[in-house]
């Protein structure tokens, strides 16, 4: 199978998922010609799908649970996207070059819609750095930082309203909290969630309510729970890294990284953090190909390197 018709293959699998929510697993192998257990790999493959700048609630979240599949895409609910019209007038070109046979009807219906921001802004030659606001459904950021402290304290069962992107519907968990953390200007409560019987990760941005509960619950391994935050935090390690970002992606890095950053001479910056682990940092060097480059430790140099060439190895 060619790299395009395997990307083809990945985006039906994406929209059919997250307009048919629950599908099962056998329909949906049915849908693509593939075994039950060769879409069970292609579903882990499409885990390491995300944007910049990976932040844990950047991939696509898609699974099965009892033998139907279900999709959650980015958490970013209360920022509208904006887009340069340099940006908008690069996807519309995309756009063009998508497979007619891709769901026709709402390619047709973005380019439309872009193209009529494009044409009623005023002086498309000399404002390319107009912004282009596409608006997306706002939801309220979780007010319950206290409430949820004082059940981590009390060792309290708390009863979570949460918002589901994908299922565009909300879900009542009852969580046993066990801290809250922030990254990179997000906080986030981890704890066990009973619906999931699994440890999670709820965004404050998607909580709509929180209700403390009578009920207690034990206190969680230590081992554990350290071996989650590693996992999680890897941006807040020790070690520190340094990336170099060019000219076309700089303001970008800048905007999102602030003080982190430093400008360079030729317009590029450099992107300073510190990490645990070279998972983070490759897949942010990688995100951005061919616009970053690793410059510290050699370490992550290396890693990236590799990275690189186990992703292509997949397409080969």
């Amino acid at each position: 199978m060619s790299i395009t018709d395997r990307i083809n293959r990945i985006l039906f699998i994406m929209s059919f998922v997250a307009q048919n929510q629950g599908v099962a697993l056998e329909e949906l192998a049915k849908q693509v010609d593939m075994s039950p257990e060769e879409l069970t790999k292609e579903l882990e493959f499409m885990l390491l799908i995300g944007k910049p700048p990976f932040r844990p609630d950047d991939y696509v979240d898609i699974y099965v649970e009892d033998q139907r599949v279900y999709i959650e895409f980015d958490q970013m609910l209360n920022r509208p996207l904006r887009l340069t019209r340099a940006e908008a007038l690069a996807l519309l070109m995309s756009l063009q070059l998508l497979d007619p046979e891709v769901d026709p009807d709402a390619v047709q219906s973005l380019k439309n819609k872009i193209e009529h921001l494009i044409a009623s802004s005023i002086d498309a030659a000399s404002r390319l750095e107009d912004s282009i606001l596409l608006d997306r459904p706002a939801r309220p950021v979780s007010a319950h930082f206290d409430r949820l402290r004082k059940a981590i304290e009390r060792r309290r069962k708390v009863e979570v309203q949460y918002y589901s992107l994908g299922r565009n519907e909300t879900s009542n968990r009852v969580v046993h909290p066990y801290f809250l953390m922030k990254s990179l200007d997000y906080w986030y409560l981890t704890g066990y969630c009973e619906m999931r019987k699994d440890l999670r990760t709820f965004k404050f941005e998607r909580m709509l309510n929180v209700k403390m509960l009578p009920n207690s619950f034990p206190p969680p391994q230590d081992s554990v729970i350290e071996a989650y935050k590693k996992e999680f935090l890897s941006s807040l390690g020790r070690r520190r890294i340094e990336i170099y970002f060019d000219s076309a992606v700089a303001p970008w890095v800048q905007e999102q990284y602030g003080s982190s950053v430093r400008q360079e001479s030729d317009g590029g910056v450099v992107l300073s953090l510190f990490s645990e682990t070279l998972e983070y940092p490759s897949r942010l060097v990688l995100g951005f190909a061919p616009h970053a480059r690793p410059l510290s430790p050699p370490e992550l140099v290396s890693k990236v390197a590799e990275d690189a060439q186990r992703v292509r190895r997949m397409y080969e």
